[in-house]
């Protein structure tokens, strides 16, 4: 060692102290210091994680409340009103609605008649048998707004007689059955 030194002048010899030093503090700022900014970094990374977590979190409970309303509006499609009344009162519902269907669109309820149908796997069907008179477009737009008022309701059988002479625009007789099912419970 003394002989490498003799051979370096002091300038070297600085600069190779320099740079021994040099490499000693990186090599002390690599390993105190790294694992700090790396801890740094995971925790930060982890806060990040939370927070998004956190407002997925709101995001879904967003998410399950627009899902609930969108259940409720399928309920009220598919049964309409009915879907809360109890089954002695649906009958009333029904008659309710179809005379109010009936005078928004010109056409005279002759009669309902309410029966209980077939029992259809874990739905209860309800029959209706309905006697109409009117023009062809009022009761085509009378199905149509019964659909709407009533939810999902099917019509079982229909058939149309005229009920007047006249030639231009006749009166029909409509007979149908509309079917609407109830979940047993």
């Amino acid at each position: 060692m003394q002989h490498l030194t003799k051979k370096l002048s002091a300038r070297e010899l600085r600069l190779l102290l320099l740079g021994t030093g040099t490499i000693a503090i990186a090599l002390a700022v690599a390993s105190l210091v790294v694992p700090k900014v790396k801890t740094l970094r995971a925790s930060t990374k982890a806060v990040n994680v939370l927070e998004r977590a956190s407002l997925d979190g709101r995001e879904l409970e967003r998410l399950l409340q627009d899902r609930h309303q969108r259940i409720e509006a399928l309920k009220r499609q598919l049964h309409g009103n009915m879907a809360e009344l109890p089954p002695r009162q649906v009958e009333a519902f029904v008659i309710g609605r179809l005379q109010k269907v009936s005078w928004s669109n010109d056409v005279e309820l002759v009669s309902v008649e309410p029966a209980i149908g077939d029992r259809v796997e874990s739905f209860q069907e309800m029959l209706f048998d309905v006697r109409l008179i009117g023009e062809y477009s009022n009761l085509y737009h009378w199905l149509v707004e019964a659909r709407e008022e009533l939810g999902y309701v099917v019509v079982k059988e229909y058939g149309l007689t005229r009920h007047d002479n006249i030639d231009d625009q006749p009166l029909l007789m409509a007979n149908l059955s509309l079917a609407s099912y109830r979940v047993l419970r």
